[in-house]
């Protein structure tokens, strides 16, 4: 065991009771581990000097200062088997563990359901089921689709990635409009990376897996992708396993369009990013545009977005209220007029005016569709709401858009 023990990042630590006791919950973010850990707050409180600066007698000094009793060698090392075993650490097991699953994931061309069964039913009819119940409109869905001929040439869609079943119905609307539109053979992806990226995006070339069978990666003009984007777009390719902006998506489309084709590609960046290198962001926005007149195919572009995260569980310091929620709606429409028009610069600034306050997680995801779509599209709004994510009444909003051949 390491004398200069160093925790790995992506992980949380939240106060719980257990057993009529104050404890603290230590899990991992990142999903590498599915094994939480329960510790006393001063076996916590030691985490935050393991940072591969401070020995275990520095360890063994800090709880003497805390507590006025001596903590044994013994018990140290026994935190941090707990700790190496649930894999958060940073040393040489947790390199090795990462290793071969970066292998086995890079190996198989299929990317594997991850939230089946926790965020959607993994048996096919209850699926089928489920989303069908979506387009009802007494719970806020739009309907079931028309069969009648397509009108409208669809180039963009706007769908949110939050919980299924806290978002169902938003869903549903923009996949309406994509049933009863002229749409796209393959869609170009655009998903929420949720974690830092490597140059901002992150493509694979893979198949995705759902209960009702495997969406395919359009992987020709995947390669064509990666062939032209100046940096590696592949090179944080391992965040496709945790995320699940795209997965929702392929999902809905398994259901609705299940011939269509896909390109997964996670967005990242943040706004200080987004001033510094604007340039190669906007270069990737031309090269995915260029690339929809690709080999006569026909490419869409669907950001899977969410937009303001608001109240105590995203750091505000306030129990939003009723007020609260309508105050952001209305921020929200100034930003979806902005989008409706495909404006990017007009959305980017205003995102920059107020440092991104309200947290809009999905704004890589909707720069980039407006900087695509930019004078080829006019947008159509179709639903815009907000669910409750906490007892505290923090919430999140999101919306559903269509984008339409201008």
């Amino acid at each position: 065991m390491d004398d200069y023990p160093k925790l790995r990042d992506g992980l949380e630590a939240a106060a719980v009771e257990h057993e009529d006791q104050k404890m603290v919950l230590i899990t991992d973010r990142l999903g590498f581990s599915e094994m939480p850990l329960i510790m006393s707050p001063l076996a916590a409180s030691l985490l935050e000097l393991m940072d591969g600066e401070h020995s275990l007698r520095d360890l063994q000094a800090h709880c003497m200062r805390a507590t006025g009793q001596m903590v044994f060698m013994e018990d140290l090392q026994g935190v941090l088997h707990r700790l190496d075993e649930s894999l958060f650490l940073d040393n040489e097991n947790f390199r090795n563990v990462l290793g071969q699953r970066m292998a086995q994931f890079h190996d198989d061309p299929v990317r594997r359901m991850r939230f089946a069964g926790s965020g959607y039913p993994a048996e096919a009819p209850v699926l089928k089921a489920k989303l069908d119940s979506f387009f009802s409109p007494e719970t806020g869905g739009p309907g079931l689709p028309f069969q009648a001929p397509p009108q409208r040439r669809l180039l963009g869609l706007v769908a949110p990635h939050i919980d299924i079943n806290a978002g169902g119905p938003c869903f549903a609307h923009a996949y309406k409009a994509l049933s009863e539109s002229f749409a796209p053979d393959t869609w170009v992806i655009l998903g929420t990376g949720h974690e830092p990226i490597e140059h901002h995006f992150a493509l694979t070339a893979k198949d995705f897996e759902t209960p009702l069978g495997l969406v395919q990666c359009d992987r020709e003009l995947a390669e064509e992708m990666v062939r032209r984007v100046p940096r590696g777009i592949r090179t944080s390719e391992y965040n496709h396993v945790r995320e699940h902006s795209v997965e929702f998506q392929a999902v809905f489309l398994a259901h609705l369009q299940p011939k269509a084709r896909i390109i997964p590609i996670l967005c990242s960046f943040s706004l200080e990013d987004a001033e510094d290198d604007r340039d190669y962001i906007d270069e990737v926005a031309r090269i995915l545009g260029d690339l929809a007149q690709w080999g006569g195919r026909s490419v869409g572009f669907m950001a899977s977005v969410d937009l303001a995260h608001i109240g105590p569980r995203y750091g505000d310091r306030f129990r939003p209220t009723r007020i609260t929620v309508q105050e952001h709606l209305e921020a929200d429409a100034g930003l979806l007029d902005l989008l409706v028009r495909c404006d990017s610069d007009g959305f980017m600034k205003n995102l920059l005016r107020e440092h991104n306050r309200r947290r809009i997680c999905g704004m890589g995801p909707l720069y980039v569709l407006a900087r695509i779509l930019s004078g080829k599209a006019q947008g159509e709004l179709l639903h815009h709401t907000r669910a409750a994510v906490d007892q505290a009444g923090s919430f999140v909003t999101f919306a559903s858009m269509a984008l339409y051949a201008a």
